[in-house]
């Protein structure tokens, strides 16, 4: 079983494995970039280091005006990043049984991160691949943004 940090984008339900979480943060501070990638909104100081804040209804073309009050902290291969969500909603455990592959359909050589679908509650909740999340080009220009802002 997995035990994911269940959470709200929009009015979808994701999930990411806890011990890829560092921390969950509420009405941090962003801080916007100008001219970074579409999918970063800005950086914010997490206890005395930068990290890029990604949103992800920019990722999955979520169209939802309200403004997310909380952020995931994660490490993506070499970088760490706050994953901007509506709500943090639990962690729970998940039997095998109930967690399945993302359908053929549904994934596309873009969306390699949607992994698996799990059932929690009689709710679907999409279990993100955050290996996955950033491409190579992203996670490089994640982490340009980061040493720059470090050394500045």
């Amino acid at each position: 079983y997995i035990k994911p940090v269940v959470f709200e984008v929009g009015k979808e339900l994701f999930g990411v494995d806890i011990n890829l979480v560092q921390s969950i943060e509420k009405q941090v501070n962003v801080v916007p970039v100008p001219n970074t990638m579409t999918f970063i909104s800005g950086i914010i100081n997490l206890r005395g280091e930068v990290v890029p804040v990604y949103s992800l209804k920019k990722k999955f073309n979520i169209s939802d005006d309200k403004k997310s009050e909380n952020t995931i902290i994660i490490s993506v291969g070499e970088v760490k990043i706050a994953l901007e969500v509506d709500e943090v909603m639990e962690i729970s455990e998940i039997k095998p049984e109930n967690i399945k592959k993302m359908p053929v359909m549904a994934k596309t050589p873009e969306s390699l991160y949607l992994d698996r679908v799990a059932q929690i509650d009689n709710k679907l909740v999409i279990l993100l691949d955050v290996a996955e999340l950033l491409t190579e080009s992203e996670e490089d220009s994640v982490k340009k943004l980061t040493e720059s802002m470090a050394t500045a």
